[in-house]
This record gives structure tokens, C-alpha cells and sequence, in this order.
């Protein structure tokens, strides 16, 4: 009989256990406590005007002002939840020499070490971590609980292999082992620790559905799917029921999954995970009216109530009902999806309205409404002014605001993509000197910086300079391994481009893919290397789903060719026309136009 047992919730009580140890409050002398105070005050005044890193340094400040280690700790988790890491560092410091026997020191240390790229420092902080509790299996359940939460699966892969070997043995070492693996496109790695772990602790559910998604990220679905049914079948959990109707989705089998989403919603009235997926899966089906239903229920729950209007507006303005699709997309005021909301709703009312002024309008109005996007936002006015044709006010806007705050770094972030934008512009127009001195422009204020190499890259690409883009790209990728857009920017050159680097072109998109499963540019691009390596079926797959995700010309290029080579030659050809009717002008279309002779 299986159980479940979560390394989330044994994280969650080891640290309640851990903060019953922490060393208790000391008082501090009068003048201590009032500077104490004054920066705690002060810490509060910035957050409530969110300027989180000049909170993060007023509760430093506090911190090393006083002999509380609560201080201390208050000004670490700040500094952790805002990635604020070297102040996060210069804290944990100050925290752990006040309260030396914390264990906890060495989890938040360990982090900020691994944030800044120092994995041997953060392998030897883990390390002690782990020697502390005397329990490594439970140590590491903790060190899982950190890694699983950071964005860079590669080098947490890394420093999970070495603590496997330091700690050996463990199912909680060969699970998480397996987790990061298969989040960084290791399949290899992930399969043989999640084998492993599986062997280790039968009984543990969420290893065996851990297994089923290693096979089915290593293209073993048949076996991935058996395992799951299998799991589904002998549990009557809900969970479980999900993760493989979730699998199922991803298999391509949509049918089948919103059958058990179904069941799950008759069992479960209001699962928010079901409702989601089955909203995702009619969206994908081109089922408007029951998508909109679906992100209509969804939006009651605080969770996913900015994903529901962001897609609502979607479908909105796809329906050219452009006034519902503004009224959708102002609502969404957090989430990774408000930045470009709001430059849709600024798209309509610029070009389906023709209120251009009332377009800059609202980006300058919501951007002062809301501090934290307010960089965004005048990059966004900054674009719409470029497209405007009026380049000379778009770079004004930024050297205003930087004249005025200079030492803001998400204005010097958003000034970065001013340059790539200015770049692009200038590539749209064919005038690549222009694209060329912009970058350069922009290198030489901000050296190095990953964006304005990677736009140079696609600058050489434009130039037909290939072998030159790869350079640039294959230098990117490896100081960052683990950049899904780098490394499908790469593979899709090279399969695109070079009739002999098809399979090292695979590695690439497949490792992106496993990173972000729902793109519909990666996804795109593991259909084209499936074309250019024969496998036509496959190819078609991955290309239709692809353009149910985002209806690209580029894609739809992409699934003529493979429909041609399918011999379904009229289907193509009805394809090509209808797309050149909506994009008479792009390339790729009129590309693959005059190879099929039209």
C-alpha cells in the first residue's frame, strides 16, 4: 500500500521545529532601540511606497543595530522573498552571529550563496544544514523545499549530485535529485534517480508520479501513462487522479484527460486545478464559449483571478469584442501577465479605437498607480512611441527618468530593453547599421549584458551571418545553461540553418521544453527539428498544437511544409492561402510560397 508523504510539508514542520530553537530576545539599551526603531519605521515607509530594496537596507541597517536576532531574521526573509541577495547575505550574517545554534542560517545562507551563482559555498552551507539535524534524509527534504523554489534547475542539479554523494542513500536525495534533473532537460539523470528513489520508498506516492513524469519528459509515454493509470487506479486521491489526467494532456491525449477533469469536478465541485486545465484545454481547442465559462468560474479564486482576466480579454479581443477585452485586462493588476495586459489594452485603444493619446494615457496612468510596474510601463510608452515613428520621444522618456533616478535598477533593466527594442525597429526596417549602433550603444553603458547579446546574435542572423550568431549564442548558453529562450534561440538555429547539427539541435529544444512545457515557440521548434530530422508524424504534433497556443505565421509556414511532405498537399495549400490572406506580408509565408512553386 502506498502513503503520501510530502517534502514540502516535512520542510514545513522541521522549520516550525527549528524556530522553537531560535535564541530568544535580548533588550537593547534606549539609544539602540530608538535607532532600531527609526529604521524598522523607515523599512515600513518604503514598503508601503514598494520600494522593496530600499526597505530590504532600512531593515539591515536595523539589524545591525540591534542585538535582537528576530531583527536580524526579519531583514533575511525579506531579502530572500524580494531576491535582494547580497543584502540577504550581509543579514543571515548578522542573524546567525547573533543566534549561532540557528540551523536555519545555514538554509537561508545556503540559498543566497546558490542565487549568486556560488555553488561549492552553497554545497558546504547545505552540508551544514544537513550535519546539524543529524537526520539527512530529513536535511534534505529541506534542501529539496529550497531548490524546488529557485529558477536555476541546473545549478541546483548540481548542488543536489554533490550533497547525493556526501549524504548517500536517501530516497529524499534521489527524489529531489530526480525532480531538479528533470526540470533542467537531464532526462538521463532524472530517470536513474527517480528509478532509484522509487526502489527506495515503494510506498511513497509522490516518488512513482514523480517516475511517471520522468518517462514521459523522456519520451517514454506509453510506460509513463501505464505507471499512472496504475497509480490512479489502485489510489482514490484526488491528487493522483490529476496528475495523470495532467499527463494525459501533455501526452496529447486531451479527450481522454477531460474525461477524468470531468469526474474530478463531479466529485470535487469548484477543484480549481481541473477547472484551470480544462479552461487551458478549450482555449487550445479553439472552444471559446466554454473557455470563457470555464476562466469565468476560475476567477473567483484569488489565485488564478489575474490568469482568468488576462485570457478572458483574449478571447475578447480574438472575438473583436475590443471593449470587453480592455474591461478584462485592466483587472489584472499582478502576476506574470499585467505587463502585457496593459499593453493590449493600449494596442486597442491606439489602433481599434484610434485614441493614441488615450493609449500613452493609460500605460502612464497605471504605471503611477503602480510603483512596482511603473519602469514597465514606460518602456511601453517608449514602444507605442516607436511605432508611432516618433523615436526621438522614446528615448526622451527614459532619459528623463533616469536624470531624475539614476540609481534605480529596474529603470536601468527597462533602459536595456529600450536599446533591444530601438534594435529591432531598426532590423523590421532592414536598416541593420542602425540596429548595429544601437546595440553597440547599449553595450558600451552596459557591458555584457545577456539581452543585447542575444539581440545581437539575432542581428547576425538577419545579416545571414549564421555561423557568427551561433558563437554568440552557444557562449550564451553556456554561462546560462539553464535559460529556456537561449537555449531554443540556439537549437532552432541550428537545425534551421545547418543540415548537419540536427540531433545536437534536438538536445538543446528538448532541455528547453522540459523548462517551460506551454511555449508555443519551443514548442514550435521541436516540430521543426522533428521535420528536419524526417519524422513527419511527430512533426505535425507538435507544430498543431503549437499554433492552437498562438496563431504565428511563422508556425503556420512551418506546418505547410510538414503537411506537403505528409502528401496532403491541398490541405497545405488551403492552409497557405487562408494564412497569407491574414498575413499577406510576412516571409516565411511567401518563403515557403515560392518553394511550393505556387
Amino acid at each position: 500500500m502506498f502513503t503520501t508523504v510530502s517534502t514540502r510539508h516535512v520542510a514545513y514542520v522541521l522549520f516550525a521545529c527549528l524556530a522553537g530553537c531560535a535564541a530568544t530576545r535580548t533588550t537593547a539599551p534606549e539609544a539602540r532601540r530608538v535607532a532600531v526603531d527609526s529604521y524598522v519605521l523607515l523599512g515600513q515607509i518604503a514598503l508601503e511606497q514598494q520600494q522593496p530594496q530600499e526597505a530590504t537596507g532600512h531593515y539591515l541597517n536595523a539589524a545591525l543595530a540591534s542585538d535582537d536576532p528576530a531583527v536580524a531574521e526579519r531583514a533575511t526573509r525579506m531579502a530572500h522573498r524580494l531576491g535582494m541577495t547580497d543584502l540577504g547575505l550581509a543579514a543571515v550574517e548578522r542573524w546567525r552571529e547573533l543566534a549561532p545554534g540557528d540551523e536555519r542560517t545555514w538554509w537561508f545562507s545556503a540559498i543566497f550563496e546558490t542565487r549568486s551563482r556560488r555553488l561549492g559555498r552553497a554545497i558546504d552551507d547545505f552540508t551544514r544544514l544537513i550535519d546539524r539535524l543529524n537526520d539527512p534524509g530529513a536535511g534534505l527534504a529541506l534542501v529539496i523545499d529550497a531548490l524546488s523554489a529557485e529558477p536555476d534547475s541546473a545549478a541546483g542539479t548540481v548542488i543536489m549530485s554533490a550533497l547525493n554523494d556526501a549524504f548517500p542513500g536517501t530516497a529524499e536525495g534521489h527524489y529531489g535529485l530526480a525532480s531538479l534533473a528533470l526540470r533542467s532537460g537531464n532526462f538521463e539523470l532524472a530517470l536513474d534517480n527517480a528509478a532509484t528513489a522509487a526502489e527506495l520508498a515503494p510506498d511513497w506516492l509522490e516518488i512513482q508520479l514523480l517516475y511517471a513524469r520522468t518517462l514521459l519528459g523522456a519520451g517514454r509515454t506509453d510506460e509513463s501513462l501505464a505507471l499512472a493509470a496504475e497509480l490512479a487506479e489502485q489510489h482514490e486521491d484526488s491528487e493522483v487522479r490529476l496528475q495523470y489526467a495532467e499527463l494525459l494532456l501533455s501526452a496529447g491525449r486531451g479527450d481522454d484527460a477531460v474525461v477524468i477533469f470531468n469526474e474530478l469536478l463531479a466529485d470535487n465541485p469548484g477543484m480549481p486545478e481541473a477547472i484551470r486545465a480544462l479552461a487551458f484545454h478549450a482555449l487550445t481547442s479553439d472552444e471559446l464559449d466554454t473557455a470563457t465559462e470555464r476562466f469565468n468560474e476560475l476567477r473567483t479564486d484569488s489565485r488564478y483571478q489575474n490568469e482568468s482576466f488576462f485570457y478572458l480579454g483574449r478571447i475578447a479581443e480574438q472575438q473583436e469584442e475590443y471593449l470587453r477585452a480592455t474591461r478584462s485586462y485592466s483587472r489584472v493588476i499582478d502576476g506574470s501577465h499585467v505587463i502585457e495586459a496593459q499593453m493590449r489594452v493600449a494596442a486597442i485603444l491606439r489602433v481599434q479605437m484610434d485614441d493614441p493619446a488615450g493609449a500613452l494615457r493609460h500605460l502612464e496612468e497605471f504605471g503611477n498607480a503602480n510603483p512596482r510596474f511603473s519602469s514597465e510601463m514606460l518602456l511601453a510608452r517608449s514602444q507605442m512611441l516607436l511605432q508611432m515613428r516618433a523615436p526621438e520621444e522614446a528615448v526622451k522618456l527614459f532619459d528623463d527618468a533616469l536624470a531624475e533616478n539614476s540609481a534605480d535598477p529596474a529603470l536601468h533593466a527597462a533602459h536595456v530593453r529600450l536599446y533591444v527594442v530601438l534594435a529591432q525597429d531598426s532590423i523590421d526596417r532592414e536598416d541593420f547599421d542602425a540596429a548595429g549602433a544601437a546595440l553597440s550603444e547599449g553595450l558600451d553603458r552596459y557591458p555584457g549584458n545577456i539581452s543585447l547579446r542575444y539581440s545581437r546574435a539575432l542581428l547576425l542572423q538577419e545579416q545571414g551571418r549564421h555561423r557568427r550568431s551561433v558563437d554568440v549564442l552557444e557562449a550564451l548558453v553556456e554561462e546560462n545553461p539553464n535559460d529556456a529562450s537561449l537555449l531554443n534561440a540556439l537549437g532552432y538555429l541550428l537545425t534551421d540553418q545547418f543540415n548537419n547539427r540536427h540531433e545536437e539541435a534536438r538536445g538543446y529544444i528538448q532541455r528547453a521544453l522540459a523548462m517551460n512545457p506551454d511555449s508555443a515557440a519551443i514548442i514550435d521548434s521541436m516540430g521543426w527539428v522533428l521535420f528536419k530530422l524526417g519524422d513527419y508524424d511527430a512533426a505535425l504534433e507538435y507544430l498543431e498544437r503549437a499554433y492552437r497556443l498562438e496563431q504565428d505565421p511563422e508556425i503556420a509556414a512551418h506546418l505547410v511544409d510538414v503537411r506537403w511532405a505528409l502528401g496532403e498537399r491541398e490541405a497545405a495549400l488551403e492552409f497557405l492561402e487562408s494564412s497569407l490572406e491574414e498575413h499577406p506580408d510576412d516571409r516565411h509565408l511567401q518563403d515557403v510560397s515560392r518553394r511550393l512553386d505556387r
